[in-house]
């Protein structure tokens, strides 16, 4: 029983205990006085501390399955899975053949192909039909399955394969169209703000003008008080300016006040 226990993780390698402050400081000082990293793999604690060589060519082995190095769309063709759906080059043949019934407008619009030309290529009508027929297609095989299991389950592995070829190729044909749909979504994103900041100048214009119209009326309020003629006395005029506040004091008290309102 305790031979069949066995960690979940495997344990770190024994080499990370080098990977210490002083040794890496080490290396950079001797990094910084020219040695080179054939040099440095000859020192016992400074030789797992040189980063390894980059694998040459196009692809890398990882857990069992092959990655590219730069990230590009793989074809099924690559990936050693049969295409069932027709390719770029008849794409755009039945494109033109089916556009030849429709109006001018539409032939210019289809004669754009420095900018457009992915644009009709992925959105084509024929790999729109391409795909309606894989869906039917993958519905008649698990129609077939299910008939197979019932009478003969030993003859259902190749109509599996067939269902996962298929399969396959509904995803490969519907990753084409992420690159269109991250844009679009992009593009709805980008008008959400646009409306959102539209609104928030609308705001922005709408209080100003309520504050305009608030100062408007408090200065109005403010030169009818200075021009009421109340002080008439001479004697007591300079003393009682003194404790009048400015016309400019009221005016920014009055800002102030509407401000923190707001």
């Amino acid at each position: 029983m305790n031979s069949e226990i066995s960690a979940l993780y495997p344990p770190p390698p024994p080499y990370y205990k080098l990977f210490t402050s002083e040794n890496v400081l080490k290396f950079n000082e001797l990094k910084e006085k020219g040695v080179s990293d054939d040099e440095m793999k000859n020192i016992e604690n400074l030789r797992f501390l040189v980063p390894p060589t980059p694998p040459k060519g196009e692809q890398y082995r990882s857990f069992g399955e092959l990655w590219w190095f730069e990230d590009k769309h793989v074809g099924l063709k690559e990936s050693g899975v049969e295409q069932i759906y027709g390719d770029s080059t008849s794409d755009k043949e039945n494109d033109k053949e089916s556009q030849r019934g429709e109006t001018t407008l539409g032939h210019i619009q289809s004669s754009k192909i420095d900018e457009s030309e992915a644009y009709e290529e992925v959105f084509s009508q024929f790999r729109i039909n391409e795909l309606k027929k894989m869906t039917k297609s993958l519905l008649l095989n698990f129609l077939e399955l299910v008939g197979l299991l019932a009478k003969n389950p030993l003859l259902s592995a190749k109509k599996i394969d067939q269902i996962r070829t298929i399969l396959i190729n509904i995803h490969h044909l519907l990753n084409s169209y992420r690159l269109h749909q991250s844009r679009e979504s992009l593009i709805l994103i980008m008008q959400e703000k646009l409306k959102d900041v539209k609104e928030e100048i609308i705001n922005i214009n709408r209080t100003c003008k309520h504050v305009e119209s608030q100062l408007d009326l408090m200065s109005k309020k403010i030169d009818q008080t200075y021009d009421s003629g109340r002080i008439k006395d001479s004697n007591h005029d300079t003393s009682l300016r003194k404790n009048i506040r400015s016309k400019d004091q009221l005016i920014s008290d009055a800002i102030t006040a509407i401000l923190q309102h707001i």
